[in-house]
């Protein structure tokens, strides 16, 4: 602002600001901007209030947006017909109705052509619908009221209501009626190229083929020029109802360029008949004509050949697909997985995996609608052929597609793993198999334990499995229970093996516990030989005389005298049998406590020696 200038408005000013922060797709500064006003709806003027509403109705906002439509001093009708459409395609028909009947009632109400069309295409579209003869009661009660004419758009949302409902006798009364208005000058609401396509797909749709054909050359006589979307409509209309002359007829017109819809849908009507030359004979048309020939060419004439049996020529095709990349170019429709399902299980059952996950991949780049059998065809495609991992990234991928493999697979990809001796990658696939909700066989389970406790380095993975097993009620076998907790010992995860012999007995289980005890004093861990000496005693498990000699004299030669005789102790406390240890081991116990200074213990030990003496002489 120059110098000198008077100073804006404080009005003008806020609409400016308004206006300019609305450029931007992200709104919150807008409103964030509108609270910090004092009394916003009587400073700011009215245009820039209702271009907020706009901005909040296109966005989606639509309680925003309805919340200051009832703010705003002067909704323009403008702004009403963008709140309407908003609700409307939110399927909010309960609140555009409100909404409208309130605009109604008020005095200033002026309702336009604009608010018709979007009430008539909104209503027409919703679910559920409202009948027919609703809409045609709205489409002349408003210009009847408000006095306001209809326009073609308008024409052509209510044709195609009632063309959607079935209701085609009224359809042509109205679009004769459009005819004849706009012969006799208005031409706002003569018949445009929309509405005789509308009524051609009506007529096609009710295989009402010849009548089509009359509407096509009454459009041309009317100085009307079709376009690619009429002729498709009159081609795949002729070709569902049989009448393959007609569309000859088509493509003899000199304005009629054909596309790569209209060659799908030929095609697709060949396939449908079972005529595959034929349509073997227009798929080479399309390169002869140099038309495009998009996935959908390629997916019908390859399920056409699948379903004849002829795979040696759908390889080709497919060779075809994969080397110009069809299915990566943009445009045309989304490939469906399942029509190529066929190929797929064909390449997997004859060795050709890795050509069949190039084909899926590119399927799935298309963001095609991912099909359950095509995967699990893949993945034991993979795993018969030897490729584990490539069939483990399968298993990933339906994961992260919320798909869950079925048992069959999961269990190809284990046993694969476990065959390559890559057991952690076997725990894995497990692991994830029980967190999808499956649960395998119990041989499964004991397979990949055997096969975690004879890898180096699985210690703390077959911890983890056995856990899961008590957890969900595996059945134990004894010999792997027992080499599980020899290996934790090994890996020093002595407290995790600790742990799982309780729960091992807890559970009603039990190991071997004189081997884990000889293994223990073998790796000179004699403490905890001790201990699971003392946790044998409280389970009442008889370990015999060469144990517990063998764990005394162990931790004896080890300098532990004080839980040796504390061992002892508890033996003679526990015994039942007379002998709890070999006498040189007494002798050596003896020796190893006097040696310490431990006096008392060396007297007792002595004590029970000579009890033991006198026993054996009595009974000699």
């Amino acid at each position: 602002m120059g110098a000198g200038a008077p100073p804006e408005a404080a009005s003008v000013a806020a609409a400016r600001k308004l206006h300019h922060l609305l450029r931007s797709r992200d709104l919150r500064p807008a409103l964030t901007y509108l609270r910090t006003l004092p009394s916003p709806f009587t400073l700011l003027p009215n245009h820039a209030l209702n271009a907020l509403l706009r901005a909040l109705a296109a966005a989606g906002r639509v309680r925003a947006a309805t919340s200051l439509f009832r703010s705003i001093p002067v909704p323009t009708p403008h702004s009403f017909n963008s709140l309407l459409a908003a609700l409307l395609r939110r399927g909010r028909r309960r609140a555009a109705s409100a909404l409208l009947a309130a605009f109604l009632r008020s005095p200033d109400a002026s309702p336009d052509v604009a608010t018709l069309n979007t009430l008539i295409h909104g209503l027409s579209t919703a679910s559920p619908r409202p009948s027919a003869p609703t809409l045609f009661k709205l489409f002349l009660f408003l210009p009847e009221t408000y006095a306001f004419a209809p326009d073609v758009i308008t024409y052509n949302s209510m044709l195609s209501a009632l063309c959607r409902a079935g209701d085609l006798a009224t359809a042509h009364k109205l679009f004769d009626g459009m005819r004849v208005s706009g012969q006799g000058g208005k031409a706002d609401a003569f018949p445009n190229v929309v509405t005789y396509t509308t009524m051609i797909r009506a007529c096609c749709a009710k295989r009402l083929a010849d009548e089509a054909l009359s509407l096509f050359k009454m459009m041309v006589a009317d100085g009307v020029p079709p376009n690619r979307i009429t002729y498709n409509t009159m081609v795949q209309g002729f070709c569902e109802a049989g009448r393959m002359e007609l569309v000859k007829e088509v493509f003899g017109m000199d304005s009629f360029k054909p596309d790569t819809c209209t060659f799908n849908t030929l095609m697709a009507a060949h396939c449908r008949e079972g005529r595959i030359e034929d349509a073997m004979k227009v798929f080479d048309q399309m390169m002869e004509l140099r038309v495009r020939r998009d996935s959908a060419s390629y997916s019908m004439v390859i399920r056409a050949l699948c379903e004849n049996g002829e795979f040696g020529r759908v390889e080709e095709f497919v060779d075809d697909l994969l080397e110009k990349e069809v299915l990566k170019k943009k445009g045309g429709c989304v490939p469906l997985i399942a029509a190529y399902s066929p190929v797929l299980k064909y390449f997997c059952e004859n060795g050709k995996a890795k050509k069949a996950r190039v084909l899926f991949g590119q399927l799935l780049d298309r963001r095609s609608k991912v099909d359950f059998l095509a995967f699990k065809t893949l993945i034991l495609g993979h795993c018969k052929e030897g490729d584990f991992e490539e069939g483990y990234q399968l298993v990933l991928s339906m994961l992260k597609r919320d798909l869950r493999p079925d048992t069959e697979c999961y269990i190809a990809v284990i046993d694969g793993f476990m065959q390559k001796g890559r057991m952690k990658s076997a725990w894995e696939a497990l692991h994830r198999m029980l967190n999808s909700g499956l649960q395998p066989s119990t041989s499964t389970f004991h397979s990949v334990l055997l096969g975690l406790l004879k890898k180096d380095g699985c210690a703390k993975e077959a911890g983890d499995l056995i856990e899961i097993m008590l957890e969900r009620k595996i059945r134990q076998n004894v010999d792997l229970s027992t080499n599980l907790i020899g290996v934790l010992f090994k890996s020093d995860l002595n407290d995790r093996a600790y742990k799982i012999t309780k729960r091992l007995y807890d559970n009603g289980y039990y190991i071997k516990m004189e081997k884990v005890i000889a293994t223990l004093c073998q790796d000179k861990k004699f403490i905890d030989a001790a201990e699971f000496t003392l946790f044998s005693l409280q389970k009442r498990h008889e370990l015999g005389v060469e144990v517990h000699s063998l764990v005394l004299d162990g931790l004896c030669s080890d300098g532990r005298t004080s839980e040796a005789f504390q061992l002892f102790y508890e033996l003679m406390e526990n015994r039942s049998t007379s002998a709890v240890a070999a006498p040189r081991s007494l002798v050596l116990l003896h020796h190893a406590l006097e040696e310490a200074g431990k006096v008392k213990e060396a007297d007792f030990v002595a004590k029970q020696m000579r009890r033991a003496t006198a026993r054996i002489r009595q009974r000699s």
